[in-house]
């Protein structure tokens, strides 16, 4: 079943972080059919067929 139209906003870590209300329509994961909690597992997604970089793994304190 795919994901879609917001299920994977639990997931996404712009929203955990409150950096995101989780309404915007036109993010790859509010659309994403894929499944993001996976994606964020292995730090590659499966729709765009890229490798996924998270701004908290960069950033210095």
């Amino acid at each position: 079943m795919p994901a879609g139209n917001g299920v994977n906003c639990s997931d996404c870590p712009e929203a955990k972080s409150g950096r995101c209300d989780s309404k915007d329509l036109t993010c790859l994961c509010y659309r994403c059919p894929r499944k993001l909690a996976q994606c964020i597992c292995v730090k590659y997604c499966r729709e765009t067929e890229s490798v996924l970089y998270f701004d908290e793994e960069y950033e210095r304190d």
